[in-house]
């Protein structure tokens, strides 16, 4: 047997969680498999944190499935539940860009920032809300702190 087989084999991972099943399931476009997951995960959560973790990813199948009023529905559970929920906080925003709300969707980007800095997903659509009202050079800067931010999270 290889060496890494045998690494691995002593190392086992453990299993994935509901929230990871979920992921993947919806990476794969097996939204009933994700609902499935998150519903999981829901069910199972130990406090509002997790809770609201599990209701954003709902709101990502919701939306996969065109249901746009249930998807905001479930991220306003999420930010209820709490309010420093920066995935639910930047998918909130991202609900506001796509209706023209953009200095709204500014405002829930930057307030994910301030939770979490390091958040690529919102300096990426901060940058590409600073675009829309013009301000180029906050665009960039906040597009290049994406680039940054997402090839740190790959190595």
């Amino acid at each position: 047997m290889p060496f890494f087989a045998r690494l691995f084999g002593i190392a086992r991972a453990a299993p994935p969680t509901d929230l990871e099943r979920g992921t993947r399931a919806l990476r794969a476009g097996d939204v009933d498999a994700a609902w499935a997951a998150f519903d999981g995960a829901l069910t199972a959560a130990a406090d509002d944190p997790a809770r609201a973790r599990a209701r954003n990813k709902r709101a990502l199948v919701l939306l996969a499935r065109g249901d746009r009023a249930g998807a905001a529905a479930e991220i306003a559970a999420a930010l209820a539940l709490d309010p420093a929920c920066v995935a639910a906080l930047v998918n909130a925003g991202n609900l506001e860009l796509e209706d023209g709300c953009v200095d709204a969707a500014i405002a829930r980007f930057e307030a994910a920032i301030r939770i979490d800095p390091d958040y690529p997903e919102a300096h990426h659509n901060l940058g590409v809300a600073l675009r829309r009202v013009g301000r180029r050079r906050d665009a960039v800067r906040e597009l290049r702190r994406a680039t940054v931010l997402e090839l740190r999270r790959r190595w």
